[in-house]
């Protein structure tokens, strides 16, 4: 046998198997992490909002273990958190009710305005206001407010319990719809005052879009947590025209968290619901290079550890959310520092 074939052989071999990535790693569990029903990382800040029954807390982990840094006393229960990119201002629906988190100085400022929803399935924050996707009915309005109060329901009408994700551009709004068969997803772009619904996704029918999107680092593809990934553009000839999936599989490959970095050779990591350890993606071929452990505490009570979310900052960290306990009842939270 030709000795350079079987040298090009192995070489393939050898690049075809992932190998742990040399990383640092800490986590800890959250002080009150059996009352959090979500948690949301700000890249923008490298915080953790943290919505509770009654309250929001803002938790940082620098320089060690995590604290809480800010607190938003809640009028109502909350159903759902938002934050703004910047990290300046979040949302929280309620039940006919939406309440603003912002902070003058170090205290925290919380304003509640009444809307017409009742319940949530989608929940943005752009352009000082907040929008808000009703969960229920056969048609119905997204409802969007502003600081001072004022609602708007928006002209286009949409199928109730429509999911909302926003583009990093914070000009477009993509929403999958979780009521209908086949499903769609409607492009919509942020006006003034509320939605403007552009165009749907073509070939309808076509593809299933998952319930979760996450966005490249330039915003030009949307991962899905079905593993499809599709191009995300102003052009409606363009926009959602499928790209593939990860890992070049020809047909759902799920998973449960994406998060692409901004910086260097742009990595982007992903979670999948057969595995505890983080797997690190090539872009732009999203085809797997290597894997890490996900942190752990090292907490007697942070047992039957499940991964929920990776974060990459841009203090070049990979920020991570995790459950723990008999029945996934411990939020915890940590962070992985490459060398």
């Amino acid at each position: 046998m030709n000795v350079l074939f079987v040298l090009l052989l192995v070489s393939a071999c050898s690049a075809a198997k992932l190998r742990p990535k040399a990383t640092t790693s800490h986590a800890w569990l959250l002080e009150n992490g059996a009352e959090y029903s979500q948690i949301i990382f700000s890249p923008a800040k490298n915080l953790f909002f943290a919505l509770a029954n009654n309250r929001v807390d803002v938790i940082s982990v620098s320089p060690g273990s995590p604290f809480v840094q800010m607190r938003f006393d809640l009028p109502l229960p909350g159903q759902m958190l938002a934050v703004h990119p910047d990290g300046e201002l979040g949302a929280v629906a309620h039940n006919s009710y939406i309440s603003f988190l912002s902070r003058v100085g170090l205290t925290p400022v919380v304003a509640t305005f009444t809307v017409p929803v009742v319940g949530t399935s989608g929940l943005i924050v752009i352009d000082k206001k907040a929008c808000l996707w009703p969960n229920y009915g056969q048609w119905t309005n997204i409802v969007c407010v502003n600081l001072e109060g004022d609602f708007e329901s928006c002209s286009s009408s949409i199928y109730g319990g429509g999911l909302a994700f926003l583009h990093p551009s914070g000009s477009w709004v993509y929403s999958p719809n979780t009521g209908l068969s086949p499903q769609s997803v409607h492009k919509l772009a942020t006006n003034s005052s509320c939605m403007d619904q552009l165009w749907d996704n073509p070939g309808w029918g076509d593809y299933y879009y998952g319930n979760h999107w996450w966005f490249s680092y330039d915003g030009s593809r949307a991962f899905l947590n079905t593993g499809m990934t599709v191009a995300t553009t102003a052009d409606q000839n363009t926009d959602m025209q499928v790209h593939g999936y990860f890992n070049a599989s020809t047909g759902n490959n799920p998973h449960t968290w994406i998060s692409q970095s901004a910086q260097g050779d742009h990595q982007i990591a992903g979670l999948k619901p057969d595995t505890s350890n983080i797997t690190l993606y090539s872009w732009p071929y999203l085809m797997p290079t290597s894997t890490i452990p996900f942190p752990v505490p090292s907490d007697p009570r942070a047992t039957n550890p499940s991964p929920q979310q990776v974060h990459f900052a841009d203090d070049g960290r990979l920020y991570t959310v995790g459950k723990y306990g008999q029945s996934g009842e411990l939020w915890g939270v940590g962070y992985i520092e490459f060398n």
